[in-house]
């Protein structure tokens, strides 16, 4: 009786509602990590932020054991997936987050890593893609020459620095190869997530023993480590997975490119920066473009 408005209202979910909620949620995070690291060192940070999601993981995780599998049901992974966990894990949750701040450490212009990292949606669907369509890929570098333009009239581009580019880059290539391979694990993303998250911690607590721990605990830096440890490493990552499931790397890699005009809004939102034509002009066109790449209403029906 419902089975057909069921199938529709799960891909509306997929297509649609899954997208927007995960950029809400990835894009507040660009603010609230910026609020966090005021009270705290990066490392600190990232190790707090990966041992709350851990323990809600944890959480999730025992729910799902003994209220799906009535803890009955082991969880064997075939070696070659576990490692396609774990080196994807480390790639999103490690080494792309290390590489990215201490990008920005270098003093590098935020305008440039954004723009390096913008290159990543191309980059993907040159990798996961076995036949290219000069449409999409027309598409694509519109939706970069929009994201340059509308970044380059948001961010002074000040400083650059060989080491700063080099390290986005590196970060560039660590959530590229980490997003296809992402794609092609096929264990519960619960689970996934879980050994992802154990490996990240891992890493960060020797990252934060060799720096030292310093976090200032208060209203600010807890809302910014609950949001960007429950809300951002729990519900973005499930939600990154389970679009990653139904929907092809490339296709949901290019909602990357909304991610800094989103917080581009955001912050003229919260912290009244002004939005100029430039910015708005540029954020039209990765719209339309992405519209256009996404659902191609201009391609003849089957």
């Amino acid at each position: 009786m419902f089975g057909g408005d069921l199938n529709k209202l799960t891909a509306t979910l997929i297509t649609v509602g899954f997208p927007l909620l995960f950029l809400l949620i990835w894009s507040g995070g660009a603010l609230f990590s910026k609020l966090g690291l005021q009270y705290a060192n990066t490392w600190s940070f990232l190790f707090l932020r990966a041992a709350l999601a851990l323990v809600l993981l944890f959480v999730l995780f025992g729910r799902k054991v003994k209220y799906k599998n009535m803890g009955l049901q082991t969880h064997a992974i075939e070696k070659s997936e576990l490692y396609r966990i774990i080196i994807s894990g480390l790639l999103l949750q490690v080494f792309y987050l290390i590489f990215y701040f201490s990008a920005i450490q270098t003093q590098l212009s935020l305008g440039i890593i954004i723009l390096i990292l913008g290159i990543q949606p191309i980059v993907t669907k040159l990798m996961a893609s076995a036949v290219l369509n000069k449409i999409d890929i027309i598409l694509l570098v519109m939706c970069f020459i929009g994201l340059g333009i509308a970044t380059l009239g948001y961010h002074n581009i000040e400083q650059i620095n060989l080491i700063g580019i080099v390290l986005a880059i590196f970060a560039l290539l660590s959530i590229t190869f980490g997003t296809v391979i992402q794609a092609r694990i096929t264990t519960e993303p619960v689970l996934t997530l879980l050994i992802q998250t154990i490996s990240a911690l891992g890493i960060f607590a020797v990252l934060t023993a060799v720096n030292g721990f310093v976090f200032s605990f208060n209203v600010y830096s807890l809302a910014a480590l609950i949001w960007m440890g429950a809300i951002v490493s729990v519900g973005a990552f499930l939600l990154l997975t389970l679009m990653l499931r139904f929907r092809s790397a490339e296709k949901v890699s290019t909602l990357f490119f909304l991610l800094p005009l989103i917080t581009m809004l955001f912050e003229s939102v919260f912290f009244h920066t002004k939005l100029n034509g430039l910015t708005i002009a540029g954020d039209i066109l990765v719209c339309v473009s992405l519209f256009l790449y996404q659902f191609k209403p201009f391609s003849a029906k089957k």
